[in-house]
Formats: structure tokens, sequence, C-alpha cells
């Protein structure tokens, strides 16, 4: 499940959290994670936000939420702040909801794959965000004990969130054998949303 990009977005539906949550329940649907793709992880609206939806994951019975990193003019202090808000959730919800960074290349992101890992932060892998595969099979090796979540997808050079290829297979399969306990995503592109079904009963099937 996504939520809204940014805060001036969500600000209106704050009031509404426990109805929509309600509502997804009426429909008898399972909600396996909540994807929350700009939160304010580094600065003091993260503590307002964070817990809004945390309640809101466990009315879902949903235990973890995927964060984007946020693309900043990155130093210590953005860093350092981001990591407390994220330490103020651990305490406050033992685990019940965990907030996980999603992996982001790219150098203004508040948290690389390798500072995530090097903070201990749960992580949610995304194998379209990163471009060589040899870093994914090393943090599927070295860091699978907190890779909460993995989204799905393949990737070309310029494109991603494409239908799975054999890479992910691969994954899947590694995934299997290793029984890691977690969820695993497919996010496609919008032009590729009637392929999801179908691929996931290939995945489910392996």
């Amino acid at each position: 499940m996504a939520l809204p990009y940014y805060w001036d977005i969500y600000e209106p539906i704050r009031g509404h959290l426990a109805e929509i949550a309600e509502k997804i329940k009426s429909y008898k649907a399972t909600v396996i994670g909540i994807h929350a793709v700009q939160a304010p992880i580094t600065n003091e609206k993260f503590k307002i936000w964070g817990k809004e939806i945390a309640d809101f994951a466990k009315a879902l019975r949903v235990r973890t939420v995927t964060l984007h990193p946020n693309n900043i003019n990155k130093d210590e202090g953005a860093q350092k702040k981001a990591l407390e808000n994220l330490e103020y959730f651990t305490g406050l919800y033992n685990d019940e909801v965990v907030f996980c960074i999603e992996t982001f290349e790219g150098k203004r992101r508040v948290f690389t794959p390798d500072e995530a890992v090097a903070s201990n932060l749960p992580i949610t892998l995304d194998t379209s965000h990163i471009l060589d595969e040899k870093t994914i099979w090393r943090l599927l090796n070295g860091y699978k004990q907190n890779i909460k979540n993995v989204h799905l997808s393949a990737k070309e050079v310029n494109k991603q969130h494409l239908p799975i290829d054999a890479f992910c297979k691969e994954i899947v399969s590694y995934l299997i054998a290793s029984k890691w306990d977690g969820n695993v995503v497919l996010e496609y592109l919008f032009e590729f949303h009637d392929r999801m079904l179908n691929d996931l009963e290939l995945l489910k099937a392996m």
C-alpha cells in the first residue's frame, strides 16, 4: 500500500487514517507493507508523521513501513537527525512496527545502501535501484537478516521497474532456499501492471 508522496498532500488525509484503515479491512484485504515514499525522516515532522503512520500500520496488522531516504544536501547533522528519529520509533514500538530504508544509490540520499548497512538499519532492497548485480548479491549474502522487504523488478540502463527477468527469479530462488522471512513485492511501471498477476503466480509456483 502506497501513501501520498509529500507532506502537503498527506496533510488533508491525516484525520481520516482510522477511517481508511477500517475501509480497507472491510474489503478483507491483506496489506503486507506500507510504502511511504517521501517521509520527512530528517526533521521533527517525522515524529508526528511516524506516530500516525505506525498506528495506521498497527491497525492493518502491518509490520513494515518502507521509507525513501530523502534527497538532501547531505551532512553528518542530517544523518544524525534521521538516525535519532528512527531510533525513537524503535524504542516506542519495540519492533511491532519497523521503519525500513529503501535502497537508493544516489550520493545525495541521506542514506546510501552501504550507509544504511553501516548504521545497522532495516532495509527494503529494491532490485531496480541498484545498478550492479554484485552489490545486490553482497547485500543479500551479508545483510539478509536486516532485509525486511524486497521490491522486485527488472531494469535496463535507463529504465527501472520492468517485469521480472531471469535475475529476479534467481533472487527469489535464493530467498526460498535460504528460508528468508520477509515480503517480496512486485513493483512495475504502470504500463506493465497487466503482467503482475501472471508474474506473481509464476513466482509462487517456484
